[in-house]
């Protein structure tokens, strides 16, 4: 029979410890409010993922007072864009609103540091706490019962809920949210190696990925140098590939290893990690975003960029907008401010998330992505406007060129298009 531990009561209850969940922490604790972050893991975890922080990420970090490069990170100037025997480096899209470099840092790290940053603020931290089953009053969820690493059962009972457990969400699914099936969602995988060009400053990307018949594959490879001795190499690939289900994005990575050995210095054989594996729903393609007393944030709502499939950026800005939304909720007592989560959602990044949709089932077909990749790849010009897109770091003053006059044609199609 499980031992019952002690009830504990917040105004907030953050199921997640990752970057969405500890930012909502983080800045709710700064208002001075009850704040509970509980993960379910005692330690922190490596994640399926390139370990880049963007310079939109280190904005949002910089909001919260955290550098990443106080904690080991390793700075990156740009982008390394590589198809055939085409390469170009692009450096990051100059914004006012945004620094001019990227940042490097383990995931693993990363994480601990939001979670210390909330910590600090006055939240309350409990590491090893699973959420399993809701806490319903009068049909609300007013929090979660807990299932600690030794078998003890806790309940936490919460004013509010914030659901950023990630890709698989587990409690989400149990509160009703699902994945849009017609919409695409991302794989991606990736390892480890040492590499004497572990110092570079730019990260690699390689378009034009090719699957074992030699077809073009919708996705990229990347190398992220760490500044440590390691390099991450990874893969990832859209659903709308035609033959996703047949692909194999392991033995992918294993082919991508081998092509980049020589370049980086590296020995494909030894991998410093086991290859790990991430399906991840891509674009906003998680909901309900929001309950009565809940909202879903991060990769539980589905919020990595469509383009690129990076979601630390939007995991740090949905737990901004969904703190400011709670923060209005926890001082007026009005519950239905909740609602307009998912409009300054939509209002920040909905046209965008739609015309990366959209763009995404498209490239799928080969017969549109070989053009594609040819198009986009045929002049240093064209490769910065690829980045700016990708990145969502497009121009809104004098200085906008082809990358926002494509992409304001695609969001005109978008408007007419199926809510995919």
């Amino acid at each position: 029979m499980a031992v019952s531990a002690d009830p504990h009561s917040t105004d907030v209850l953050v199921i997640g410890g990752g970057p969405a969940g500890s930012a909502v922490a983080a800045r709710l604790a700064d208002e001075g409010h009850d704040v509970t972050l509980v993960e379910k893991r005692a330690e922190g975890r490596h994640k399926s993922c390139g370990d880049l922080l963007s310079p939109r990420a280190v904005a949002e970090l910089s909001q919260l007072e955290i550098d990443p490069m106080s904690f080991g990170g390793h700075p990156i100037q740009g982008v390394r864009m590589i198809f055939g025997r085409q390469r170009a480096d692009t450096p990051w899209p100059e914004r006012h609103d945004m620094p001019h470099h990227a940042v490097v840092i383990r995931r693993d790290e990363l994480d601990e540091q939001l979670r210390r940053r909330a910590r600090n603020a006055g939240a309350t931290v409990l590491m090893g706490h699973e959420a399993t089953t809701p806490i319903s009053e009068r049909g609300f969820v007013r929090g979660a019962t807990m299932t600690l690493a030794d078998g003890t059962i806790r309940d936490v009972n919460a004013r509010f809920i914030v659901v950023a457990d990630g890709a698989s969400s587990r409690f989400g699914r149990v509160l009703g949210t699902s994945r849009q099936r017609r919409w695409p969602y991302a794989i991606a995988a990736r390892t480890y190696f040492s590499s004497p060009r572990h110092r570079d400053a730019w990260v690699e990307t390689s378009l034009g990925l090719s699957d074992p018949q030699g077809n073009p594959v919708a996705g990229y490879g990347w190398v992220t140098p760490m500044g440590d001795g390691n390099v991450n190499v990874g893969v990832g690939v859209l659903s709308s590939y035609r033959d996703i289900k047949g692909l194999n994005t392991l033995k992918l990575l294993t082919a991508f290893s081998d092509h980049v050995a020589v370049d980086w210095g590296l020995d494909p054989t030894q991998p410093l990690k086991s290859p790990t594996r991430l399906r991840l729903p891509i674009g906003g393609s998680v909901g309900p975003k929001m309950g009565p007393t809940f909202l879903v944030v991060g990769d539980a709502a589905g919020a990595a960029n469509p383009f690129s499939g990076d979601g630390i950026d939007a995991a740090l800005m949905g737990g901004r907008l969904a703190a400011n939304v709670l923060h209005e909720a926890l001082t007026t007592g009005n519950s239905t401010t909740l609602q307009r989560y998912p409009v300054v959602v939509a209002e920040e990044v909905e046209a965008y998330r739609k015309v990366g949709r959209l763009s995404a089932r498209f490239l799928g077909r080969p017969a549109i992505l070989k053009p594609a990749l040819r198009l986009a790849t045929r002049s240093d010009a064209t490769m910065g406007a690829v980045l700016r897109i990708a990145t969502n770091a497009l121009r809104d003053d004098d200085t906008a060129g082809g990358a926002e006059r494509a992409y304001r044609l695609a969001s005109l199609a978008a408007k007419f298009a199926p809510s995919w």
